[in-house]
């Protein structure tokens, strides 16, 4: 299976078809879409493309969850088929945009869980040294390409002892991610993602106390009780951002960073 890393315009001006996912589904359900469609590549409608926005959304809603539904239905006619993370591992809105979105696309929306439980797998990237954006995507992208061998052992030998935490999903602007340390560790949904348990909120609720931590929350998600509470009691800095991240968010996030 791989990553198609063609943008929304690309894909809609040369008509590449592709199948559509969101969050992270089980591994099964998009090996069951790679064999019905051999030949197509999978694109992540979580990510943001500056889609036309529809009005089958509220204004007041989660921009991933609307990045989601307005990808797909800007590509609607390059979409296989869409497989949508719809339990605990997403959330509820992942599951109403499901239902919404099969009502709108011509190919089939398949609605998934990944609640399985098990040993999780190691953190590499959310413990390495580098670029916190780059290992986020990375993350991401690893639903569908895994971590090659050399990849696996490049973050392991390049391990670090933190500096700062971030907790949270991937967030929209994903620029929020380059204010952050090379030193930075991942908690939070992308941790557990990395560790093939999106759906484990021990794992998700477990973070490092005694380390500086920006505990993010993207606007009108659920999970801002979880990063709100997390902040409180490990005297982290809780962020809540919408469609835009202002220069005030930015310049309390680097003097919490600074100062820690």
């Amino acid at each position: 299976m791989e990553i198609c890393r063609n943008s929304l315009a690309e894909i809609i001006e040369k008509d590449i078809r592709v199948i559509g996912f969101y969050g992270a589904p089980p591994r099964e359900a998009l090996e069951a879409a790679a064999r019905q469609f051999p030949l197509a590549q999978f694109f992540d409608l979580d990510i943001f493309f500056d889609a036309p926005q529809n009005k089958l959304l509220p204004d007041a809603y989660c921009h991933i969850i609307r990045n989601c539904v307005d990808n797909a239905l800007a590509a609607k006619h390059q979409l296989l088929c869409v497989v949508a993370a719809t339990g605990e591992e997403k959330c509820d809105a992942g599951r109403y945009a499901a239902r919404l979105l099969s009502a709108h696309l011509d190919g089939p929306v398949i609605s998934t869980t990944n609640t399985k439980g098990g040993t999780p797998a190691q953190p590499l990237l959310c413990e390495a040294k580098g670029s916190l954006k780059q290992r986020a995507v990375r993350i991401m992208e690893s639903i569908i390409e895994p971590l090659s061998e050399q990849e696996r052992s490049n973050a392991f030998i390049s391990r670090c002892e933190p500096t700062v935490g971030f907790w949270g999903t991937p967030p929209h602007p994903i620029e929020v991610l380059d204010l952050f340390p090379p030193t930075t560790h991942i908690f939070g949904w992308t941790r557990c993602v990395e560790q093939n348990t999106p759906a484990d909120l021990n794992l998700e609720m477990t973070v490092n106390e005694s380390l500086p931590t920006v505990y993010f929350a993207q606007g009108f998600c659920a999970k801002a009780l979880l990063a709100r509470d997390l902040a409180q009691k490990t005297g982290g800095m809780f962020v809540d951002t919408h469609d835009t991240l202002g220069a005030a968010t930015m310049a309390k996030i680097e003097a919490f960073i600074r100062l820690s």
